[in-house]
């Protein structure tokens, strides 16, 4: 099944200013965001019931993260220069070096 993209904060908040500022109707919206109806209707129904732009209840999806970008930037710079460090090495210089376990 086809996914939506997320959309930015910014995004939202432009569809609540086009519908409220604006005063655009929401079938000009749904063109200028390139989003569904039921997409513009939910932004408009979280500014309304919330104050904000998305919900401040709703969970985020997946686990956190093992490795922040720092982490993979670290990991990447290592490979380069020793391409052939075995996985165990990497994760020992991880370790001690971004503290990450």
């Amino acid at each position: 099944p086809f996914m939506a993209p997320h959309l930015s904060p910014q995004l939202r908040q432009r569809i609540v200013q086009w519908r409220y500022t604006d005063r655009r109707p929401v079938r000009e919206i749904v063109q200028l965001a390139r989003c569904s109806e039921r997409t513009v209707y939910s932004v408009l129904a979280c500014h309304r019931e919330y104050g904000q732009f998305s919900n401040p209840f709703a969970h985020t999806r997946g686990r956190r993260r093992a490795l922040e970008m720092a982490d993979i930037t670290y990991l990447l710079s290592a490979l380069q220069a020793n391409p052939s460090l075995y996985l165990d090495e990497l994760q020992e210089q991880l370790s001690e070096v971004r503290g990450v376990d």
